[in-house]
């Protein structure tokens, strides 16, 4: 099975940051986010990864001239496009089953976890979510106004979509109809093909300079979640 990570994004608001880097090389003690992220997927045992780049490509071209060689990447220019045309451009390297993953996202997501999950429910996609948590304090307010609670920033009953899809390759002719990801999401969630897969562990975004912040104090803990994980199974 293969991976394809998205790395064709701009980070717009990692700015200065990725005014000459593409986001998945913006580094986290060190560290691209990519090779994070690369290392998550190597410990279960994945070596065969397809790269959808577009923003800053010539420098993930450029990485992996000198990293992570011990891998078989193919990558894939899309340009400026939408996700779902990053996923047709890459199609001719993904001819089975294979996950998707968002290259400016880590969690230590259990991927034995998915792969079961997704082949237990027998639909098309499976999409990794995790719990939303309220940036702010929340109130519950009584008919005549009187704050009856107050919590502060809560883990609300929501689910957000953090990526690590799993797709079934019978549903790529659909994938391929579609000039929109979210379009493509609608069609099948209304046919009842789409499940979501909870996780409740670690998760690390990295979209703004306060996010990229508390990954530098974050990190360490996923790393150590990761090993440990491994070293159970």
């Amino acid at each position: 099975m293969k991976v394809l990570i998205l790395c064709g994004g701009k980070g717009e608001r990692l700015k200065p940051l990725t005014e000459s880097i593409p986001k998945p090389l913006v580094e986290i003690q060190g560290r691209p986010i990519l090779s994070y992220l690369l290392s998550h997927f190597k410990s279960y045992g994945f070596q065969k990864f397809v790269i959808a780049v577009g923003y800053k490509s010539e420098a993930i071209v450029q990485y992996f001239k000198y990293n992570h060689r011990n891998l078989h990447i193919e990558i894939v220019d899309s340009g400026d496009a939408d996700i779902v045309k990053r996923i047709q451009d890459s199609s001719r390297y993904l001819s089975n089953d294979f996950i998707m993953a968002y290259g400016d996202t880590l969690a230590d997501v259990d991927l034995d976890g998915l792969i079961r999950f997704h082949k237990d429910h027998g639909g098309d996609v499976s999409v990794t979510c995790y719990p939303l948590q309220s940036q702010f304090g929340v109130l519950e307010i009584s008919d005549n106004g009187g704050v009856t609670s107050f919590v502060e920033k809560p883990v609300l009953d929501k689910w957000i979509n953090i990526g690590y899809f799993y797709f079934s390759q019978r549903i790529m002719g659909k994938v391929k109809k579609h000039n929109s990801f979210l379009d493509f999401l609608h069609e099948t969630i209304h046919e009842g093909n789409l499940y979501s897969y909870k996780h409740k562990g670690i998760h690390i975004t990295v979209n703004t300079v306060k996010e990229l912040q508390d990954a530098e104090n974050n990190i360490t803990q996923l790393e150590e979640k990761i090993g440990s994980m491994r070293n159970d199974g």
